[in-house]
């Protein structure tokens, strides 16, 4: 859980932005984009490991 908690950044709200600024901020970011970025990778998730079972087959 530690690892995902480090994963928060400062709480600005991207798509939904609570200020004038951060409004045209994100306008001016959403209107630059050509394609949409890949996702960036998110390694907490991938720090779980599941065992494995075996097949019913």
């Amino acid at each position: 859980m530690t690892v995902n908690q480090a994963l928060v950044d400062s709480g600005a709200a991207g798509l939904f932005p609570t200020t004038a600024d951060a409004l045209r901020q994100r306008d001016a970011r959403l209107r630059e984009l050509v394609t949409l970025p890949p996702a960036p990778p998110r390694p907490a998730y991938s720090a779980l490991a599941l065992p494995e079972f075996p097949s019913a087959a």
